[in-house]
């Protein structure tokens, strides 16, 4: 950037944050097929509880990349001369195990939602809904990283991430015939909209999924996690199940008994912990 366009506030896009703004719109794209492909046999309430263990794999990997990166300091820190000792004293400390209590307090609320809720018992789609933590999650800590060097590129990364999103997405579409247990031809073809655009709960859907709860939401995660540590910003997420459980009853009928209440509340407790 010369002088003039950083006085501008004018955010090139270099080769680095293309490439990192590519794998992190993949963890999202990950996340997001594994929530669709759950969708179909599980309920939401079920599917954002799974989602709001991200709070708890986030801080997990965040602090595996605190002792390694730790670990790599200290092997590049000089020496003193004299004392043969770490010029800056650098002190290594290991893994906080105490992680580990939070996960498994997670793991309890799950096993309480999946076997006593009201959701019914487990189904395929709640394993592929655990495709949430994993790939949200990751996401989170790629773009903390990428908000850090780069804050005022927030849009421009979003944009690639729903790139990454939308073509991911359209290689689903045209592996549906293997998901979906058809013939198993792969035959390239274009998306028929017209039964979406005919159905206006369908097309109102689409747009509200796709503008304010995609679009929107990684934009404004973008320029959020420009400020905020990803650990911290997971823990506020983790409010989602809470929206998931009213908006499912309101909307489809859906129940959510005194189990799944419980399970529920052990995972927010957690992902408290956590912090």
């Amino acid at each position: 950037i010369n002088g003039k366009e950083a006085a501008n506030g004018i955010e090139v896009m270099d080769a680095e944050t293309l490439k990192q703004s590519i794998v992190c719109g993949s963890w999202v794209a990950f996340g997001y097929l594994g929530q669709t492909l759950g969708l179909m046999t599980t309920t939401a309430s079920k599917s954002c509880v799974i989602c709001s263990m991200h709070c708890v794999f986030v801080a997990v990997i965040a602090e595996l990349w605190r002792v390694q990166e730790e670990a790599s300091s200290s092997l590049t820190t000089p020496k003193d001369d004299e004392t043969g000792v770490d010029a800056a004293n650098t002190t290594i400390t290991g893994f906080d195990f105490t992680r580990l209590i939070p996960a498994a307090v997670a793991v309890l609320g799950v096993a309480i939602v999946e076997l006593k809720g009201a959701g019914g018992s487990p189904t395929i789609g709640d394993a592929l809904s655990f495709a949430q933590p994993i790939g949200f999650g990751m996401g989170y800590l790629m773009l903390e990283r990428l908000m850090e060097k780069k804050p005022q590129a927030a849009l421009a990364v979003s944009a690639i991430k729903l790139a990454v999103v939308a073509v991911a997405s359209l290689i689903m579409f045209e592996a549906s015939p293997l998901l979906t247990g058809g013939d198993g031809d792969l035959v390239l073809q274009l998306p028929d909209f017209s039964p979406i655009l005919s159905s206006p709960v369908a097309t109102g859907g689409i747009l509200y999924t796709g503008l304010i709860t995609t679009a929107l939401a990684l934009w404004v995660e973008s320029i959020a996690f420009a400020k905020v540590p990803a650990t911290d910003a997971s823990l506020i997420l983790t409010t989602e199940p809470l929206f998931a459980a009213g908006c499912g009853a309101v909307a489809l009928g859906e129940t959510f008994g005194t189990s799944d209440y419980i399970g529920a509340s052990l995972i927010i407790g957690a992902c408290a912990l956590s912090i």
